[in-house]
C-alpha cells in the first residue's frame, strides 16, 4: 500500500506545481500565471513546499488552546459540519447524526507538541511556542469523542485492508492498528485535510513530521488523491480571517499535486490556465 502512494506520488510529480518560488503573503484565492511544468523527486518536493509563504510565528491570536476552543465552534462551525474520521454531519448545536458527543481534535497531538520542548512531557506545557501551537485552529478538527481518545496520540499511517473498524457500529470508517506500532488511517476523503494540516505545523511551527505520521512521503500522496474541497476552501479562509495565518496549500501560492489547483478542486468558478499533463 505504501509503495503504491510512492508511485502515485512520482506520477503526480509531473504535473504542474505553481508559484511555490513566490514570497508573496496576499491574502488571495485567486489564481495567477502558470509556472513550467515540473518533474520534482521526493527530496524535491519537500524543498519547494518549504519555500512556500508560511506564516512566520504562527498564529498569536490565541494564546492557549483552551482560549481557541472557547470559539472553535460558534466561529468556525457556526452552521455545523462534518465530522473528520467518521463523516458524519452535525448542526450548529453540535448534534450529531450518530448520536456522539463532539470534541476537538489536534491532528498534530497536543502532547506531542509539548514533547518538542525539552522542558515539557505533555499539553499542559506553559512554554508560549507550545500554546499558540497547540491554539492554532489550522491543527484543530471536530471529532467524535470515543474516536478521538481512541486516537490518542498515536501517529497516521496505512493500514492492512483487512483492519477492522474500531467503532463499526457508528464509524465504520474509522481504523487503527493494535500494538507498539499502532497507526491511524484517515478515511479517504480526508487524507488531503489531514496532510495539509500536518504540512502546516511541520513548517510554521518546526515540528517533525515523524512525530505525526509513520512516513511523511505518505503525506505528498495524499495531498495528491484528496485535493482541497469547498469546505477546506471555507474553513481556511475563515481560520485566516480568525488568526490571520491561512495555509498557503489552500492558496495561489500552491498547485496540489494532481495539477489541479485548490480553486478548482473547491469547484470555484474561475478559469484555471491551461496545465501540461505531461
Amino acid at each position: 500500500m505504501v509503495q503504491s502512494f510512492r508511485l502515485m506520488f512520482a506520477t503526480g510529480l509531473a504535473f504542474l506545481l505553481a508559484a511555490c518560488g513566490t514570497t508573496t503573503t496576499e491574502r488571495t484565492f485567486l489564481p495567477r500565471e502558470a509556472a513550467p511544468p515540473l518533474v520534482l523527486n521526493e527530496s524535491q518536493a519537500w524543498e519547494r513546499l518549504a519555500e512556500l509563504p508560511w506564516p512566520q510565528g504562527g498564529q498569536r491570536t490565541y494564546q492557549s488552546y483552551d482560549e481557541a476552543r472557547r470559539v472553535f465552534w460558534k466561529k468556525l462551525y457556526p452552521d455545523g459540519g462534518t465530522e473528520l474520521y467518521c463523516g458524519a454531519s452535525f448542526d450548529g448545536a453540535r448534534h450529531a447524526s450518530a448520536n456522539e458527543a463532539l470534541s476537538v481534535e489536534h491532528v498534530y497531538p497536543a502532547d506531542t507538541i509539548a514533547e518538542t520542548e525539552p522542558s515539557c512531557t505533555n499539553r499542559s506545557c506553559s512554554v508560549t511556542r507550545v500554546q499558540r501551537a497547540m491554539a492554532d485552529m489550522q491543527n484543530l478538527w471536530p471529532a467524535f469523542q470515543r474516536v478521538n481518545s481512541s486516537r490518542s496520540n498515536l501517529r497516521y499511517g496505512v493500514l492492512p485492508e483487512s483492519t477492522q473498524p474500531r467503532f463499526a457500529d457508528f464509524c465504520p470508517t474509522y481504523r487503527r492498528g493494535v500494538g507498539s506500532q499502532a497507526v491511524v488511517e484517515p478515511r479517504d476523503d480526508v487524507k488531503g485535510d489531514v496532510a495539509r494540516s500536518l504540512v502546516y505545523m511541520h513548517f510554521v511551527y518546526g515540528l517533525p513530521l515523524e512525530n505525526a505520521v509513520n512516513d511523511k512521503h505518505l503525506l505528498l500522496g495524499w495531498m495528491q488523491i484528496d485535493p482541497p474541497d469547498a469546505e477546506e476552501m471555507r474553513r481556511n479562509a475563515t481560520i485566516d480571517a480568525l488568526q490571520g495565518t491561512p495555509n498557503p496549500l489552500l492558496m495561489d501560492a500552491f498547485m496540489s499535486f494532481n495539477g489541479v489547483a485548490p480553486w478548482v478542486s473547491a469547484g470555484v468558478n474561475i478559469p484555471s490556465p491551461d496545465i501540461p499533463m505531461n
